[in-house]
């Protein structure tokens, strides 16, 4: 076995091997405290101890000592060996870029990739790209970028979200025109609801109420778990227009689907008949839970036994067990939570992949009855 391959067999991420055999000498690499340059000149680059080198540049940029990783990377690209392309170390130099923050530089080079590469090479430098113009929130560049070399994956729900991102900042600047133009490319590709939502919010703004609605009842058909994002513009929409019936046959509709305490809410809110041994239980199960105030208070006003002061006391317990205040948003991918609702999960970057955590369990539920 020669160095090389001898090399490849240690080089794990964790460098399992510490030691490495340089020239009769021996070297900690992940101790390493020299001058790069210094090192570099007394061990020119060649076949036998490139792949050292190269654990010495990965070593680098784990240390956040950015400038000595490109500096190894280059000099390595420079020495034009045979068994490493330009382009592979041009994907390592423009991740020691992007990893530094310089992410003009790491841009320049991820082009040069992606326009002369072959697909796999390619397919890394687009993925690089992009990330880095999702963290400039460049959406314009961004979409232009999946459109001209788009790959699999990258024309779905994340590009709905490149859309809806670049309609905000249109939304920002009063470019209503533009605006239009993309919300109707984003609803065209018929993923995920973001765009709904934001088409609901621009017809609200432009008093087209009408449109509104439709909008928001079209997100929850789509995506009944969205019900707490969605219902309180919708219960407010359906008031002004005065179509508080429609929305109570339609919310009927879907808690069938979604038994959430939320639509439940709604429905005690709107002033439905709540008579039936149905609506009767379902009010009494929920109230029971202590998810909803304004269900307990329902419930409450339909059975006797209680003072005034009990039902106050008994009614303020229950507002501090509510949704409003423990629920959560999580995310059913890697099950990061967060208090805010947020559209691309900070911990494994998918779109549209954090909701309620109570609607997600009560559809986890639904979904295991089926």
């Amino acid at each position: 076995m020669n160095l090389v391959d001898y090399l490849k067999r240690l080089l794990l991420p964790s460098f399992r091997s510490k030691r490495f055999l340089l020239d009769q000498a021996h070297f900690e690499l992940t101790s390493f405290q020299g001058d790069v340059s210094d090192w570099m000149q007394k061990y020119p680059i060649n076949d036998d101890n490139v792949e050292i080198h190269l654990a010495l540049a990965e070593l680098f940029r784990r240390r956040g000592e950015f400038d000595k990783a490109v500096a190894v990377h280059e000099t390595i690209a420079n020495a034009q060996l045979s068994d490493y392309q330009e382009e592979d170390l041009l994907l390592e130099i423009a991740q020691d870029y992007y990893a530094a923050g310089i992410l003009g530089h790491a841009e320049i080079l991820l082009e040069r990739v992606l326009q002369d590469s072959d697909p796999e090479r390619s397919k890394v430098a687009f993925r690089l790209w992009l990330s880095i113009l999702e963290r400039e929130q460049e959406w314009g560049k961004a979409i232009a970028l999946v459109e001209q070399f788009g790959q699999t994956g990258s024309g779905g729900i994340r590009l709905v979200n490149l859309y809806c991102e670049y309609a905000l900042e249109l939304k920002s600047l009063g470019e209503l025109s533009s605006l239009t133009k993309v919300l109707k490319k984003a609803r065209k590709l018929t993923l995920g609801v973001r765009a709904s939502l934001i088409s609901a919010e621009v017809s609200t703004s432009q008093n087209r109420l009408k449109e509104s609605i439709k909008y928001y009842r079209d997100v929850l058909i789509r995506d009944p778990l969205r019900s707490d994002l969605v219902l309180p513009s919708l219960k407010h929409l359906s008031t002004v227009t005065k179509t508080n019936p429609a929305l109570a046959e339609f919310l009927k509709g879907l808690y069938q689907i979604q038994p959430s305490v939320r639509i439940l809410e709604a429905l005690v809110e709107i002033g439905i008949e709540m008579d039936s041994d149905y609506w009767i239980a379902e009010v009494e199960l929920h109230a029971k839970e202590g998810r909803s105030k304004k269900v307990f208070d329902h419930w409450l006003s339909g059975i006797g036994g209680f003072d005034s002061h009990a039902r106050y006391v008994v009614s303020e317990l229950v507002q501090s067990r509510s949704l409003m205040r423990l629920d959560r948003h999580k995310c059913f991918q890697c099950g990061f939570q967060t208090d805010q609702m947020i559209w691309q999960c900070p911990q494994c970057e998918g779109w549209e992949t954090l909701y309620s955590r109570y609607e997600l369990k009560i559809g986890q539920q639904i979904s295991k009855q089926r």
